[in-house]
């Protein structure tokens, strides 16, 4: 038995939250990933959640304390420009309220256990579209509807 650390432990949240308020709005048929490697033209649309960077600020000087801001991507990959534009309105909607913080258990390489330890706080929310540069007839499916969401999320807690 093991535990996610908290840069696992945001991304499942986020995801878990994502899945759960897609299906709550009817939303069918668009899956969320943890990996690149799960989005094919077969599976859209998709939304691929990541995190970036990550700033740990020291909370005084003196101690090892830190706080965590992690910068979250959600990559959304439409079959149109319609859906794109939908999904994007849709999760930045959702996030306006950040999501809550579960801290998760592994237990023979799965998901066993989860225990709300707080709220992922997002305090900034940017996105756009993704142009390559290239017509997008000319891209493959899964390129050619893309738009990015970056969240600045916060956990509001001091890590030792």
């Amino acid at each position: 038995m093991g535990q996610y650390r908290p840069s696992r432990n945001i991304e499942a949240s986020i995801i878990e939250f994502i899945e759960d308020e897609l299906q709550k709005a009817s939303w069918t048929n668009v899956s969320v990933e943890k990996a690149f490697s799960h989005i094919s033209p077969n599976a859209l649309p998709a939304i691929w959640v990541h995190l970036s960077n990550t700033i740990h600020k020291k909370v005084q000087i003196g101690d090892n304390s830190t706080y965590r801001t992690a910068l979250v991507l959600l990559e959304v990959y439409g079959t149109n420009d319609g859906i794109r534009e939908d999904l994007k309105d849709f999760l930045v909607s959702i996030f306006k309220n950040g999501c809550p913080y579960y801290e998760y258990v592994i237990t023979g390489g799965a998901i066993s256990d989860q225990t709300q330890n707080g709220r992922i706080r997002v305090s900034n929310i940017d996105d756009k579209v993704i142009n390559l540069g290239i017509d997008k007839a000319d891209l493959d499916i899964v390129d050619q509807f893309r738009h990015l969401i970056t969240l600045t999320a916060e956990l509001g807690k001091v890590e030792v």
